[in-house]
């Protein structure tokens, strides 16, 4: 899930970013003056950063809450371990 809204805003950006240079052709083949294309331009990077600050607000939100919950699910576990002194590193126990 997590993945699918950082493809989802990647796209939002990525169809931006071509919006852009549509209106940047659109001026040099003289269908909009430089002043038009760039209002429209302006128009479109603020739509486009209030929707990232938006996302980046609700992700680091929601990062915050997996953090505190991680985080509480593992001091539980290790409260529950017989030998609370051994320290599992992630590195031991993955394959590279």
């Amino acid at each position: 899930m997590k993945a699918d809204s950082f493809g989802e805003i990647f796209l939002w950006n990525r169809e931006m970013d071509r919006l852009i240079r549509v209106l940047q052709r659109m001026e040099s083949s003289g269908i909009l003056s430089k002043h038009e294309m760039k209002l429209y331009e302006v128009q479109l990077e603020e739509a486009r950063a209030g929707l990232n600050a938006d996302f980046a607000g609700r992700m680091g939100t929601s990062e915050r809450d997996d953090h505190s919950r991680f985080k509480r699910q593992r001091t539980a576990w290790e409260r529950k371990t017989p030998d609370s002194n051994q320290k599992i590193c992630l590195t031991e126990h993955t394959s590279v």
